[in-house]
C-alpha cells in the first residue's frame, strides 16, 4: 500500500483524537474552573456521559452496515459526519457567561451526549475502514500503527496547546479564548476527516457479519475468558481515568505548573510507543497473560509514584508518566490481542463466532470503565475541598488531587491484575484450539462439497494425525502435496515440475504473492524498518480486521479444498494447514542457506547481494506475518510438514524425484491407479 494512503488514514485519526483527548483530559477541569460547576457536578457528567458512549457505539456499529451508496458504507459517514461532530465539540466548550447553574449542566450535558454520539457515528466507520481499504494483513496491521502513532503525537500536541491555558482561568476572556480553539481544531478536523475521505478507497466486499446480540450474549456466557478480560477491562480504564480527568489538576497544583502536563504526556507518548513495540516479544517469552499482569504493576509503580512524591519535582513525575505509559500501553496491546483469541475460544466452546460482538462487548465495558473512572476522580477532588480557580489549593485538596491520581488508580489497577490472574487461556490452550478449530473448518467444508454430514467424512487415522476424507470410502485421491518454501528456495520452479511429475495440477500462491513474487526492486526491497515497526505498535484492536482475517481465511480454506479435489500440488495458501488432517495429502517445506538463495535471487532478477538478501528476509518475513494474521500458526515449523528439503545440493529435478517417490511410499495405493 502507497505511504501517501497510509497517512491519509492516519490523518483521520489525528482529526479523531483532536475532540476525543480534548474531551478526554481537559473537559473535567472546564467544568470546573471555567465553567464554574463542583468536582461532584463535573464528575457525574462526566461519567454519565462516558457510559452514554458505551451505548452509542454500539447503535453506530448497527447503523454502519444498514447503508450502501456510491462512496461505499463508511466513507460517507466521515464526510457527512465531521461537520456535525466538529459543531458540537465547539459548542461543548463554549458555555455562555450568563447561564445560571442549572442551565450550565444541562447545556454541557447536552452537548456532551450529543458529542458522544456524533463522535461514534464517524469513529467506528473510520475504525472499520481500515479492513475495508485491502486485504493484506499486513497493509492492514500498518494502517493499525499509523493510526496508533497518529493517536500519540496528536495528544502531546494538543496537551502543548491546551494546557498552558489552565494555568490561569480568571483571566479576561477565557471562555472566549477556548471558543476560538476549539472552533481552530474543528476547522483542522474538518480538513483532515475529508483528506482521509479523498484518499482512503473501499475496496474489499464486506464479509456481511451482523452483529447477532443474542447469539453474542449465549457466546458470553460460555466464554469465561472474555468474561474475565472485559472484568479486568473495567478496572484497568476506571484507573485510567480517573487519573486522566484530574491529571491536569496535578500538574497546575502538585508539580506547580498546569503548562508542565505536556512533559507528562510526552513521558507517557513515549512509554507507550516503547512498550509496543516490544509486544511480541513479551508474548513469546511470557505469554500474554503474565505479560498483562507484568505491564500492569509497572503502571501500579507508577501511580504509587505519583502519590507519594514530593510536591514540585517534575523529573519524578515525567518518570511516573513514562512508567504510566509503559504500564498501560503493555496492558491496553496485550487485552486487545488477547480478545481475539476469546473470539476463538467462543466460537470453539459454544459454536458461535462473533468478532464484532465480543469486541462490541469489550468496548463498552471499557466505556463504563472509563466513565466510573471520571466520576470517581471528581468526587474525590470534591470531597477533600478542591476549590475551582483558585492560585492555591488546602493540603486537603492537595491529598485529595494525590488520592485521585494516585491512590485510587493503584488500587484499581490493582484490582485488575487480581482479576486477570483468573485468566487461563494460555498459549498452549489456545494453539489447541486454533487447531481444532481449523480442523474443524476443514472437515465442514470437505462435507459440504460433498453434500454429505460433517461426521461421514472422518475415518480413524492410521498414526499420521490424518483422519479427513475428501472421497466416499473406497474412491481413491488424486496425488496431493503442498509445498512451502523459502525465498530463492525453488519453491515456484520445482511445485509445477512436481505436478507435471505426479500428473495432477499446479496451484498457484496467492494473497499478496502477485506483489511478492514480482521481481522488481520496488516489489520487496520497500519493507523498511520503519514499516516494520509501524506493524509492532500496532494494538490490533479493530473488530472489523479481525473479521476480515477470518473472512480471508475461509475463502481460502474453501478455494484450496476445491484446487485439489482432483488433486494437485499446492504451492503456499497456507496449504500445509489447511489439508493438515486430510489423507492422501503430504506436505514438503523447501529451505536453502541464506547465501544459495540470494545467489539464486540475484541470477533471477538482476539485483546486486544486498538487494537480493534484503528480498528473501522480506518476503519470508511478510509471508510468515499474513499467515500468522490469519491462520495463527507458523508456517515456518518444521513440526507442520512431513518433509523439509535442503535444494542448496541437488537439482530440482532430484528434488522432484525425491518428493514423488516419498509420496508413493506413503500411499502406495497411488502408484497403482495410475
Amino acid at each position: 500500500m502507497k505511504t501517501s494512503k497510509v497517512f491519509s488514514y492516519a490523518l483521520g485519526d489525528v482529526a479523531n483524537n483532536l475532540s476525543f483527548m480534548m474531551t478526554s483530559m481537559f473537559l473535567m477541569v472546564f467544568m470546573t474552573d471555567i465553567a464554574g460547576l463542583s468536582a461532584g457536578v463535573a464528575g457525574t457528567i462526566y461519567g454519565v456521559t462516558k457510559v452514554w458512549a458505551g451505548f452509542t457505539d454500539l447503535f453506530s456499529g448497527q447503523m454502519v452496515d444498514r447503508f450502501d451508496t456510491r462512496w461505499g458504507r463508511l466513507r460517507p459517514w466521515i464526510l457527512f459526519g465531521s461537520t456535525p461532530l466538529a459543531i458540537v465539540f465547539v459548542l461543548l466548550f463554549s458555555v455562555p457567561a450568563g447561564l445560571g447553574p442549572t442551565a450550565t449542566v444541562a447545556w454541557i450535558f447536552l452537548f456532551d451526549a450529543a458529542f458522544q454520539l456524533a463522535y461514534s457515528l464517524v469513529n467506528i466507520p473510520y475504525g472499520s475502514l481500515s479492513a475495508a481499504m485491502t486485504q493484506d494483513p499486513v497493509d492492514r496491521s500498518k494502517l493499525s500503527g499509523a493510526r496508533a502513532i497518529a493517536s500519540a503525537v496528536t495528544g502531546v500536541a494538543l496537551s502543548a496547546v491546551i494546557s498552558p491555558q489552565f494555568q490561569d482561568t480568571t483571566a479576561d476572556g477565557v471562555r472566549l479564548k477556548f471558543t476560538i480553539t476549539c472552533a481552530i481544531l474543528g476547522v483542522i478536523a474538518i480538513i483532515l476527516y475529508l483528506i482521509c475521505f479523498a484518499n482512503a478507497r473501499e475496496v474489499v466486499p464486506r464479509s456481511g457479519e451482523k452483529i447477532n446480540m443474542r447469539k453474542t450474549f449465549k457466546m458470553i456466557g460460555q466464554n469465561r475468558p472474555l468474561i474475565t478480560l472485559c472484568l479486568g477491562a473495567f478496572f484497568l480504564l476506571g484507573a485510567m481515568f480517573t487519573m486522566n480527568a484530574v491529571g491536569i489538576y496535578y500538574a497546575r497544583y502538585v508539580i506547580g505548573n498546569a503548562g508542565w502536563f505536556t512533559y507528562l504526556m510526552l513521558a507517557q507518548t513515549v512509554g507507550t510507543v516503547l512498550i509496543a513495540s516490544f509486544v511480541p516479544q513479551i508474548t513469546a517469552r511470557m505469554g500474554k497473560r503474565n505479560g498483562y499482569m507484568a505491564a500492569g504493576v509497572v503502571a501500579i509503580a507508577g501511580y504509587l509514584i505519583i502519590f507519594f512524591m514530593p510536591g514540585g519535582s517534575l523529573p519524578m513525575a515525567i518518570i511516573a508518566w513514562f512508567l504510566l505509559g509503559v504500564g498501560t500501553g503493555g496492558t491496553n496491546s496485550l487485552m486487545f490481542s488477547m480478545q481475539a483469541d476469546t473470539v476463538d475460544y467462543g466460537e470453539w466452546k459454544s459454536g458461535t463466532r462473533a468478532e464484532g460482538g465480543s469486541y462490541s462487548i469489550l468496548s463498552f465495558i471499557r466505556k463504563c470503565g472509563q466513565g466510573i473512572g471520571g466520576w470517581i476522580g471528581g468526587a474525590v477532588i470534591g470531597a477533600f475541598g478542591y476549590v475551582a480557580k483558585a492560585d492555591t489549593q488546602s493540603v486537603e485538596a492537595l491529598q485529595g488531587i494525590r488520592i485521585a491520581t494516585g491512590a485510587v488508580p493503584a488500587v484499581l489497577a490493582v484490582l485488575a491484575i487480581v482479576v486477570m490472574f483468573f485468566y487461563r487461556l494460555d498459549v498452549d490452550t489456545h494453539t489447541g484450539i486454533v487447531n481444532d478449530l481449523n480442523k474443524r473448518r476443514t472437515q465442514k467444508a470437505v462435507a459440504t462439497h460433498a453434500g454429505v454430514p460433517a461426521e461421514r467424512v472422518i475415518t480413524d487415522n492410521s498414526g499420521d494425525g490424518r483422519n479427513l476424507r475428501m472421497r466416499r470410502e473406497g474412491e481413491h485421491l488424486p496425488p496431493v502435496v503442498t509445498v512451502f518454501g523459502q525465498r530463492g528456495s525453488g519453491a515456484s520452479e520445482i511445485a509445477p515440475a512436481l505436478a507435471e511429475r505426479l500428473g495432477v495440477p499446479y496451484v498457484q500462491q496467492a494473497f499478496s504473492s502477485k506483489t511478492l513474487s514480482q521481481v522488481d526492486r520496488d516489489a520487496l526491497i520497500s519493507d523498511s524498518a520503519f514499516s516494520r515497526w509501524m506493524r509492532s505498535v500496532s494494538s490490533h484492536d479493530d473488530a472489523a480486521g479481525i473479521a476480515a482475517d477470518r473472512k480471508i481465511a475461509s475463502d481460502n480454506t474453501a478455494f484450496v479444498l476445491e484446487a485439489v479435489n482432483d488433486g494437485g500440488v499446492l504451492l503456499g495458501r497456507n496449504g500445509a494447514l489447511v489439508l493438515r488432517h486430510v489423507v492422501g495429502a503430504l506436505h514438503i517445506r523447501l529451505v536453502a542457506p541464506l547465501g544459495k538463495r540470494v545467489e539464486r535471487v540475484m541470477y533471477k532478477t538482476g539485483l546486486n547481494a544486498a538487494e537480493a538478501e534484503e528480498q528473501c528476509h522480506a518476503e519470508d518475513r511478510i509471508r510468515t506475518e499474513m499467515a500468522r494474521a490469519l491462520y495463527q500458526w507458523d508456517p515456518n515449523s518444521d513440526e507442520s510438514y512431513d518433509l523439509v528439503l535442503n535444494t542448496s545440493s541437488v537439482t530440482y529435478e532430484q528434488i522432484v524425484e525425491i518428493i514423488a517417490d516419498v509420496y508413493y511410499d506413503k500411499y502406495p495405493e497411488a502408484q497403482q491407479e495410475r
